[in-house]
């Protein structure tokens, strides 16, 4: 099972967006399973944009918060009811991709695409009370998470799992970076968000470092305008993923209704396929799970157009 975990050093730069995209893209391509965890426990944007049905979302029995606050001996019982959750949902192999958008009386599902399933923060449909989590000490939230990734990787039907955290670096976050095989930290183009971005980047590597783990972090550059090319290139050797061009269509349709990215006319839009064939095409070359096309063609050279 490979893992992804996008992250940011503020907010707004387009995580949320990325994180399901990049999920959509991956169980199109790779024809597999794949497990979208909501982290951010603040905002909830994941959660919000894939469960547009609050009565769907109440039936769930299971979320990262419920999982959190539960003492380690209560925890099995609820990581048995996700497991039955996703078994019973899983229609890997089909190929619609129409989303579902209403609930089975007794029927909860996490499964919002064929092969495309999601973890909500919490099944609340008010704002939980997430503060005792956010002040969780990390040495204890890597060990939570980490277990929970244990169960995921041994007892799940998924192949992949996209951590999609909250902006800035606290616990939560900090600890999905430790289990990931990549990280990505998405930023945009103005001062504070490249500064806050590197900030993140140098401490995600001073903590994998400490605690020995493999994950590599990439920077990923979003809504960027044509200046930005020129910028990425200085900084190339800093890993720089391609970065992905403003689009206002995709904003305005975005800012209207979150649920369109569920959509399959989301498959349409400029944004969708320039994660496709740039980001994704150099992600799976990373991962292994890709060959470069051609031998001559070196990494950076997306940013000569």
């Amino acid at each position: 099972m490979r893992t992804i975990t996008l992250c940011s050093g503020k907010g707004g730069v387009g995580k949320t967006l990325l994180a399901t995209s990049l999920g959509r893209i991956i169980q199109r391509q790779e024809k597999c399973n794949v497990l979208l965890v909501d982290l951010d426990l603040s905002v909830r944007g994941l959660t919000l944009l894939a469960f547009q049905n609050k009565y769907e979302l109440d039936q769930l029995p299971f979320s990262l918060t419920d999982y959190f606050y539960l003492e380690d001996g209560d925890q099995p019982e609820l990581l048995h009811a996700l497991h039955k959750g996703l078994v019973q949902n899983n229609s890997n192999g089909e190929e619609s991709q129409e989303i579902t958008v209403q609930a089975t009386a007794g029927s909860p599902t996490y499964e919002r695409l064929d092969g495309l399933f999601i973890i909500p923060s919490s099944t609340e449909n008010e704002r939980p009370d997430w503060t005792p989590l956010h002040h969780l000490e990390l040495n204890e939230t890597i060990d939570k998470l980490g277990k929970f990734y244990e169960f995921a990787t041994s007892s799940l039907p998924v192949d992949y799992v996209i951590f999609d955290t909250q902006a800035g670096l606290g616990s939560l976050s900090l600890a999905a970076t430790t289990l990931s095989d990549m990280n990505l930290i998405v930023l945009e183009e103005d001062d504070i968000s490249w500064r806050t971005a590197l900030n993140a980047f140098m401490e995600i590597s001073t903590l994998n470092k400490r605690l020995q783990r493999k994950s590599h972090s990439y920077f990923l550059a979003n809504k960027v305008s044509s200046s930005m090319l020129d910028a990425a290139d200085k900084l190339k050797a800093f890993s720089f993923l391609p970065p992905v061009p403003f689009d206002a269509w995709v904003q305005k349709l975005f800012a209207h209704a979150t649920i369109t990215v569920l959509e399959n006319g989301f498959e349409g839009s400029d944004f969708f396929k320039q994660v496709e064939s740039r980001v994704w095409q150099e992600l799976a070359v990373i991962l292994g799970v890709r060959q470069r096309a051609t031998e001559n063609s070196p990494r950076s050279s997306w940013w000569r157009g």
